[in-house]
């Protein structure tokens, strides 16, 4: 097989990149490039991480299609510009998943375990907020915060017991909020820091992202994001978006 040129490596890259812009968007039309970037920018954080160099790419591009002289290239991109095209290609139609990075076990909880069952397992694993059960099924996301809430409202009222109080009467006592949300196994990593920050930016905050197969919530219970997963999040997606691999 003939080996392709970088500029017709690039061209390829680009016109995917065009297309599933064009799909993300649910366009009839045509659109001009930079104006597919900013809007799909809008709702793809693929997109919006590259951009900058997207439009870059969008003048490199027009310099090879526009400036020919009969059937040559008179813009032939480098190396790095095609691979790192390609890589960007790649990340837009095949993102990383959530899984399997973060498929693992679960601490959940029981309804009818007492505070000191809760405080023992935060304790010992280090955690801050684990699903709470009934019957298979979750009815809330117990987090730290609850538990000093609820033992400062029963010291006040002489009815602190860490051993016969549930985590029932916790949630009872306290409350709780849905400060947690479900995706599904094939989430794109890219999204899940931004679900953090939207939730930021409303002035609340995301105990956890809980991973199911399908995103629902009565579903098994397959993984768990919080946090303090972030930075292992923007390791992955920048290993992924400017790692050196040499296979393209």
């Amino acid at each position: 097989m003939e080996k392709l040129s970088n500029s017709e490596r690039f061209l390829n890259a680009f016109s995917a990149i065009e297309h599933e812009m064009e799909r993300i968007l649910d366009l009839k039309t045509h659109r001009r490039f930079f104006e597919l970037v900013e809007k799909s920018a809008r709702v793809n954080p693929v997109i919006d991480r590259f951009r900058f160099d997207l439009k870059e790419y969008g003048e490199l591009r027009n310099a090879i299609v526009h400036d020919r002289a009969g059937n040559i290239v008179i813009a032939e991109p480098n190396d790095e510009a095609v691979i790192q095209i390609e890589r960007i290609a790649r990340l837009l139609l095949e993102p990383p998943r959530v899984a399997p990075l973060f498929l693992k076990d679960v601490l959940t909880l029981s309804v009818n375990h007492p505070v000191s069952r809760a405080i023992r397992d935060f304790g010992r694993m280090s955690y801050t907020q684990a699903p709470v059960l009934d019957d298979g099924e979750m009815i809330g996301l117990l987090t730290s915060n609850m538990i000093v809430k609820w033992m400062g409202l029963s010291l006040a009222d002489n009815s602190f017991d860490i051993d016969s109080v549930t985590l029932l009467d916790v949630i009872n006592t306290v409350g709780h909020e849905g400060n947690y949300e479900f995706v599904s196994v094939n989430k794109s990593l890219f999204d899940i820091p931004d679900l953090f920050y939207q939730w930021q930016n409303q002035g609340k905050k995301l105990e956890a992202v809980l991973i199911t197969q399908n995103g629902e919530a009565d579903e098994p219970l397959l993984g768990i994001i919080t946090n303090r997963d972030l930075p292992q999040i923007h390791r992955e997606l920048g290993k992924n978006s400017y790692a050196q691999d040499g296979s393209s």
